[in-house]
């Protein structure tokens, strides 16, 4: 009898623990997206950055989009952490077997090389004159996104470039697109 009251005690604790998680996700998501609305709303003007010897204007669009490639960097740092966690749970509880462990610590390794690709063909990226770019790496498969409105035969070859040396992926696993795609 006992033991049934700490079964639906514990149930019934899970079950509130869920609400309030749901609650809380549902909250911040909102929020999440209010503060998206109002800062890339329709009132934007147009900003003037300088630098020491050159002047640069960015538009209502670049900002627009530069805050999406912000998000989308953000989103996936999000994800990342939280598989990095659920892995490092796995590799931490005492009852999951060795051989589940030791895989759980190659994806933790591979996932943290990856973001490290990720973020250096980035970087070479805007080194060659781009304004901003996302890169995705997926299962042999790399997915770049571009700001800019178009790319000559000339850039996306200097993409791709970049992208095989940093990864030794091949040309055809390698998808360049622009923002406006």
């Amino acid at each position: 009898m006992v033991y049934m009251k700490k079964k639906l005690v514990a149930i019934v604790s899970l079950i509130l623990l869920i609400a309030i998680a749901f609650v809380l996700n549902y909250g911040y998501t909102n929020k999440k997206e209010q503060v998206t609305k109002n800062q890339y709303g329709s009132n934007l003007e147009t900003v003037t950055t300088t630098s020491s010897t050159t002047e640069t204007k960015l538009t209502d669009k670049d900002k627009l989009f530069t805050g999406i490639f912000t998000t989308y960097r953000e989103e996936r740092e999000i994800n990342r952490s939280r598989s990095i966690d659920a892995l490092k749970e796995i590799v931490e509880n005492k009852n999951t077997s060795q051989a589940t462990r030791d895989q759980a610590q190659r994806q933790i390794i591979k996932l943290t090389e990856i973001t490290n690709q990720e973020m250096i063909i980035e970087n070479l990226i805007k080194a060659k004159g781009f304004q901003d770019a996302v890169v995705l790496i997926d299962n042999g498969i790399v997915n770049v996104i571009v700001q800019a409105d178009k790319l000559s035969e000339q850039e996306v070859a200097q993409i791709q470039d970049i992208v095989s040396r940093q990864t030794g992926v091949s040309l055809d696993n390698i998808k360049i697109m622009t923002r406006l795609e």
